[in-house]
């Protein structure tokens, strides 16, 4: 009893101790570290003040946990605290090694060495925690999210979310304008990932998918940067650099970015076979045969600036402006065409295709994000302005006999495309608490003109006209959403209408034909809970997609003799009415999602209205004749063994897709789809990571494709973390994708041309070295207004 007397009178000797420095400031600080003697970052640490014990100031652990705190405060206390681990009091000091204890209860529940569930539901979304996991080591916030479950990447680079498509994706509440920036964030600034794969009526009819990414909170202030640089290698090299450079005092945030780059390591290649009849009752069987080379080179720059302040925790405004100049961008194509009548040969066609494609955009945003009272305001007005020009020149040549032995046609097609856009777009949503829930309520409207200019010049007749369209778009939206919490059940439920009047000219004449004027109403709903240990949520939405520009078109291109590509202005748009059950457990869960699919669009090649040569075809998009269902399981699971982090993932679907065939027949397209996914990092010693995958499809039917050969991939990697100390920090990240080149794609597009494709491919080496000095996030708070719109462009 006397020594814990003893030791108690110590420890409060100790905690009221005074500290005395003849400076005016002190720089205290030191390091934490776990029970094993490694550093532990992101761990809060707040400085109190003696004798009131009042908070001072605070920070948190950088990647090595390393803290200081400078302040004029002389005698004080560290309060340390991390989520499951004991909160320490420490006499403050300088160099000071504090050493964490593990805590095995935490909110009145036992937890394991602390870790929290990785996904679990949040209200709307399925919430995967980042921060203290291997996910912050991933390499950039792109890396991270093909990694979560539901998510892969884009076609363009964007995210996608298993059976939903595209995500809208928000950063700390803005809205991501560039997706490039999703490759310019390091993985290890998140703090966590909201997947919202049902998005409420806040968000436009035309989202399907919602992923919403908090960042750590930024702490320090003056300057600071990070500079990425980025090489690749496939059939030749590409490499573009980012610096990013911030600075931060008081309420005021500046960030100033700049990324330039060249492209040229990526070659399109593919084989095609059509196969389609022709005649009075379709008695001729015409079959071609194509081979397609295209290679696509661009340099381009990026400077971005935007400037936030926030005069409290209630109130903040700020601005963003980016350009994004191509000043250059060649495509070259060798298009060779082989086609047969009835088992005969018929002609054969080269054709070297060029275009210099130029491009400007201006983007703008600016907002306010506040509160008053209760009363929670936000404010979003969005510029666009966009040229494009794309200049390009066709040679053909033509032959009738196999070995090129007599004459041939020679035929020269010289092209231009120009198209504008000037965007103007607002959003304002409010919220306030209502019944101890949440209603929000507000609306959106947007403005575009757009002008497309198609115009040609042919060594002889080909049936393509000139045209020259303009488009008067308004857009109209309100919403009202409502969600409470009823103990451990969430419910939340909205209700969305979307007015648009479309005016369409061609050559100065408004077309009746194909202007629109129409409104729509979507109702979203969503209720989830726990039940035990497990995490559900249940959810409804109607959506709507609508056409992009570039599809509504009159504008018919020139590809060879044999086929032609234009758009269709009477596209209707696309609805979808769905339901989504998301059921986890601990590391592990799954996802069910059934959608019904009304007027899908999709490409289809078809006989050239009014040509002599049944051989000449047109491709364009139309809406599917019949709706179809879709219904999907997408399960996974992603333990922790030791230094082992694994996460499998199935995404198995089932649709009843009605498409035409050459016969003037119909087919079901019904086989299952299924994709196989298994990721893979190991933690090694001393910042080394690392990391593998692998990707399996086998044979299956998707929209109106029918994949006819199982493809996979398997991808490997290696990272290390460089400490530079006062210098901040290297990370050196080497990758090879498809190591055995094996991803490629052979599949048959159904329609009353069939055309079956087959895609090759090569493995993509690539490397990234990435320096941080004194790193700081910006604070920008901007969602963006007119988003879907933007996206049409």
């Amino acid at each position: 009893m006397k020594k814990l007397n003893s030791r108690l009178m110590a420890l409060m000797a100790a905690m009221m101790m005074t500290l005395t420095s003849s400076a005016d400031t002190q720089d205290w600080g030191g390091r934490v570290i776990d029970e094993k003697g490694e550093p532990m970052p992101f761990v809060n640490v707040v400085l109190l003040s003696l004798p009131d014990s009042a908070f001072v100031q605070g920070c948190m652990t950088d990647e090595q946990g390393m803290f200081k705190i400078v302040t004029d405060v002389n005698q004080g206390l560290f309060k340390v605290t991390s989520v499951g681990y004991q909160t320490l009091y420490i006499k403050a000091g300088q160099n000071l090694t504090i050493q964490m204890k593990e805590d095995t209860q935490l909110l009145k529940e036992v937890v394991v060495k602390g870790q929290l569930p990785k996904t679990h539901v949040k209200g709307d979304a399925m919430r995967t925690t980042v921060a203290g996991t291997i996910l912050e080591k991933a390499g950039t916030l792109s890396d991270a999210l093909t990694k979560i479950p539901s998510l892969e990447a884009g076609d363009e680079g964007g995210i996608k979310v298993l059976g939903r498509g595209d995500a809208e994706i928000y950063i700390n509440g803005r809205k991501l304008q560039d997706i490039n920036e999703l490759a310019r964030i390091s993985s290890d600034q998140i703090q966590h990932v909201d997947v919202v794969q049902n998005p409420g009526a806040r968000y436009a009819a035309s989202t399907k998918a919602v992923v919403r990414i908090t960042l750590k909170k930024a702490q320090g202030e003056g300057i600071s940067f990070q500079n990425k640089t980025q090489g690749m290698y496939q059939y030749g090299w590409s490499a573009n650099n980012l610096l990013d450079v911030n600075y931060r005092t008081g309420g005021l945030d500046l960030t100033a970015t700049f990324w330039a780059g060249t492209y040229g390591h990526t070659k399109s290649l593919q084989e095609d076979d059509m196969f389609y009849l022709v005649g009075e009752h379709k008695e001729n069987e015409i079959y071609g045969y194509s081979v397609q080379e295209t290679r696509h080179k661009w340099k381009g720059l990026t400077p971005q600036l935007q400037i936030n302040y926030m005069f409290n925790e209630n109130h903040s405004l700020g601005a963003l402006y980016k350009y994004d100049y191509h000043p250059n961008g060649t495509l070259t194509s060798q298009f060779n065409t082989d086609e047969y009548q009835d088992g005969a040969f018929m002609e054969r066609s080269e054709s070297d295709v060029w275009q210099d494609e130029k491009f400007k955009k201006h983007i703008f945003n600016a907002y306010y994000n506040g509160k008053v009272g209760k009363l929670g305001i936000d404010l979003n007005i969005d510029g666009l302005f966009d040229d494009t020009e794309t200049p390009g020149h066709t040679r053909e040549l033509a032959w009738a006999d196999v070995a090129k032995t007599g004459s041939y046609d020679v035929r020269n097609i010289e092209s231009n495309t120009k198209s504008a856009n000037n965007f103007w777009a607002s959003k304002l949503v409010f919220s306030y608490p209502v019944f101890k829930g949440n209603l929000s309520f507000g609306g959106e409207y947007s403005y575009n003109h757009r002008t497309d200019a198609y115009s040609f010049e042919s060594s002889e007749a080909v049936p393509v006209t000139a045209t020259d369209t303009e488009i008067n778009e308004k857009s109209e939206a309100a919403f009202i959403e409502y969600g409470h919490q009823f103990g451990k059940l969430f419910v939340q439920a909205g209700l969305r209408y979307e007015h648009l009047k479309n005016d369409y000219y061609n050559f100065g004449k408004r077309d009746d034909e194909v202007s629109r004027n129409y409104g729509d109403w979507f109702p979203t709903a969503t209720i989830s809970a726990p039940i035990g240990k497990v995490q559900m949520s249940l959810s409804y939405r109607r959506d709507i997609q609508r056409p992009a520009y570039g599809n509504l078109t009159s504008s018919t291109i020139y590809l060879n003799r044999y086929a032609y590509q234009s758009g269709n202005p009477t596209l209707r748009p696309m609805y979808t009415s769905s339901v989504v059950l998301n059921v986890g457990y601990k590391w592990m869960g799954i996802c069910v999602d059934y959608g019904r699919v009304k007027d899908n669009t999709t490409m289809s090649s078809e006989p050239y209205p009014g040509a002599d040569d049944p051989l000449v075809c047109l491709v364009r998009p139309i809406n599917t004749e019949e709706d179809y269902n879709q219904l999907s399981f997408n399960p996974y699971a992603s333990p922790t063994i030791g230094c082992w982090h694994p996460t499998w993932y199935l995404y198995l679907l089932f649709q009843n897709y009605k498409a035409p065939t050459a016969y003037d027949t119909t087919i079901t397209l019904d086989r299952p789809y299924l994709q196989i996914g298994w990721d893979n990092t190991i933690v090694l010693p001393k910042g080394w990571r690392i990391n593998a995958g692998l990707r399996f499809t086998p044979k299956g039917d998707v929209g109106n494709f029918r994949l006819l050969k199982a493809q996979g991939r398997g991808d490997i990697g290696v990272q290390h973390d460089i400490n530079l100390r006062r210098l901040g920090s290297l990370t050196l990240d080497l990758r090879c994708n498809d190591l055995f080149n094996t991803d490629e794609t052979k599949a048959t597009l159904y329609g009353p041309r069939e055309l079956t494709i087959l895609n090759p491919t090569r493995r993509t080496f690539m490397v990234n070295l990435t320096w941080k000095f004194n790193e700081a996030r910006s604070k920008y708070r901007g969602s963006g207004a007119g988003e879907k719109q933007k996206a049409r462009m």
